[in-house]
């Protein structure tokens, strides 16, 4: 039985059908393996079986040959305030002679 996500589940992957020559492609490429083609089966669409685990990362629809993969980002990240030195981490400051705190 192949996987089915679960319902109400936002999914970032739109796949036009009309467009898609269902290659395999987009399943081999993505790292958080959570597109699903059935082997040699050019009637069936890749289905997006883990939506919410996608990673954003882009590989299924830059290397889509058809470019029948769009990445649909959710308006959370479209519009996030968060600052960027907060979503990096900790800045360490360089001390007067250029050296960084407990370096030696």
């Amino acid at each position: 039985m192949l996987p089915q996500p679960e319902p109400g589940v936002f999914n970032p992957i739109k796949i036009d059908e009309q467009l898609c020559i269902r290659c395999n492609l987009c399943d081999w490429i993505c790292p958080g393996d959570i597109i699903y083609k059935e082997e040699d089966n050019k009637e069936t669409l890749p289905i997006i079986a883990y939506p919410d685990e996608c990673w954003y990362c882009g590989l299924c629809d830059s290397t889509c040959p058809t470019d029948a993969i769009t990445i649909i980002f959710p308006k959370s990240m479209i519009d996030n305030q968060t600052d960027v030195l907060r979503l990096l981490g900790k800045v360490v400051e360089e001390t007067e002679d250029g050296q960084t705190p407990g370096s030696h």
